[in-house]
């Protein structure tokens, strides 16, 4: 199966940016590496294997957890792309 391109709304670019200024804050730049290296292969993950994350009932997205960190990649697919919605911490609340 070929790899499908790769989309990121403003609002997961904005989710990463902010992920990375607190990160950095608080824990500092390692850790803050370590968490983005998770989180793009975990999107990596996902462009080779679109199906692997779990469709959500509630909206029209997928969602796959960040293995190491408590992270969700919500997706959506289209026959050509792979739409990134929002990168978000299992805390918050999911979008409808």
């Amino acid at each position: 199966m070929q790899k499908k391109r790769l989309e990121y709304f403003a609002s997961a670019r904005r989710d990463l940016r902010r992920i990375a200024e607190y990160y950095i804050e608080v824990a500092g730049t390692d850790v803050t590496a370590r968490i983005g290296r998770e989180i793009g292969n975990a999107i990596l993950q996902i462009t080779e294997q679109p199906e692997i994350g779990r469709k959500l009932e509630s909206a029209p997205y997928r969602q796959l957890v960040v293995s190491q960190y408590p992270f969700v990649i919500l997706y959506r697919l289209s026959p050509a792309a792979v739409s990134i919605i929002r990168v978000l911490h299992q805390a918050r609340k999911k979008p409808r």
